[in-house]
């Protein structure tokens, strides 16, 4: 049987990009033959071959804090490029199935040529484009870029043979603006365990009695925008120090936030107790976690923080580190409430009492890591990655326009 063949779409960075990798690597670990457009940055080739995967990056930049405008305008850019290079390596060698990971949705189109061929077109909706514009959006233009971002979805949800997403309240929206539930598959975004090894969760490491050698480790790896809350957790950590002493904030990111964040733990006297660094390749972040012994996810509230489940919430509980987070609907939606520490995101010092918590009670840890576990079975990556692999087979065969495509059963039967 001939293997099936995939085009994936990217306005980030390969390898980098985690979701991407999983699943680029869960086709091929299933028989696919893999493809991947993606930017380029200062360090990488144009064209390299990385685990099996072809990488064809785009010489542009992915900038952090760029005023909308221009951050649009580089998305139709890429978006010519990519329709350009994904066209032309469909000549060649024709695609069964295009993936294109958002954002933007629009990008999408660049798959017009290759489904006019008879390619099937993925899109990936990894952040709800209007809710995520009303989190962004300033003052009047959210009066025109909001129905514009909700009118793109539309019309790129449409053109799309099928729609994947990373979680329940994504779908959710997603089916009230008219996808069908049969056009849309939810794929997790677990923990792949060839990036987290088991041998690597060692809850022994972390100390009972925090002392000035062996201080207790909160740790947060992502984006740090103002969205993100990296502020209240900065915050917390001033606040608890008085009463617990043995304390470091260990953050692993990039943004726009970073100079502010230095600034705050300056002001606040804890620049000591906070340190930064940049963002690693997907198989070293294992390291990181590893590392630290308290996940802290400080999420504000502004609407679509509420939707997002994040990855490093599944790698927290897959490598056995309790967790402080925003008390968020995504959030409650997958962990049972004794799984993780929920706190008030408005409110830096119901972070600190978590954490102060948690520093004098090692056994309560203990209990929080056994539940999120048991929480996170059902979510394991072997579960998506067999779920994605269904869902490729499927759209290959051939069938009509307006066929259905069967797929895997969706997530929420677990």
């Amino acid at each position: 049987m001939t293997s099936i063949r995939v085009g994936m779409i990217t306005f980030d960075w390969y390898p980098f990009d985690p979701r991407v990798r999983r699943l680029a690597e869960a086709a091929i670990d299933g028989g696919c033959e893999v493809d991947i457009i993606c930017i380029q940055q200062e360090d990488e080739e144009r064209y390299e071959v990385y685990n099996q995967a072809h990488i064809y990056r785009m010489p542009m930049k992915r900038g952090f804090g760029r005023s909308l405008p221009e951050t649009i305008l580089s998305w139709c850019w890429f978006l010519i490029m990519s329709a350009v290079v994904i066209t032309r390596l469909h000549l060649k060698h024709p695609y069964d199935v295009i993936h294109v990971h958002n954002m933007p949705d629009f990008l999408v189109f660049a798959a017009f040529v290759p489904k006019l061929l008879g390619a099937k077109v993925i899109l990936d909706v990894q952040d709800v484009s209007p809710e995520l514009m009303v989190a962004k959006a300033k003052g009047r233009s959210r009066d025109i870029v909001v129905p514009l971002a909700t009118w793109q979805e539309r019309i790129s949800t449409a053109f799309a043979h099928h729609v994947v997403t990373v979680g329940w309240p994504f779908e959710e929206l997603l089916l009230k603006r008219g996808v069908s539930p049969e056009k849309l598959t939810i794929v997790l975004n677990s923990t792949d365990p060839k990036l987290f090894p088991v041998s690597y969760r060692d809850f022994s490491t972390s100390p009972s009695v925090p002392d000035a050698e062996h201080p207790l480790i909160l740790m947060y790896h992502g984006t740090l925008a103002y969205r993100n809350g990296l502020d209240i957790a900065v915050q917390a950590l001033a606040q608890a120090l008085p009463v617990a002493p043995h304390l470091r904030l260990d953050i692993m990111g990039r943004g726009e936030q970073l100079p502010a964040l230095k600034e705050l733990a300056a002001r606040l006297g804890v620049s000591d107790r906070v340190t930064f660094t940049e963002p690693c390749p997907s198989e070293k972040i294992v390291d990181f976690v590893a590392h630290g012994h308290v996940g802290i996810i400080p999420y504000r509230s502004d609407g679509f923080m509420e939707l997002v489940l994040p990855t490093k919430a599944y790698e927290y509980a897959w490598m056995h580190r309790p967790m402080i987070a925003s008390d968020n609907r995504a959030l409650r939606s997958m962990f049972q409430p004794e799984s993780i520490y929920r706190c008030d995101c408005s409110l830096p010092e119901s972070f600190a009492e978590a954490i102060i918590d948690l520093y004098q009670h090692p056994e309560k840890r203990a209990d929080m890591v056994a539940a999120a576990a048991e929480d996170y079975q059902a979510y394991q990556w072997e579960v998506m990655a067999r779920r994605y692999c269904q869902l490729l087979t499927a759209l290959s065969q051939k069938t009509g326009p307006e066929e259905s495509v069967p797929v895997a059963s969706n997530i929420t039967s677990i």
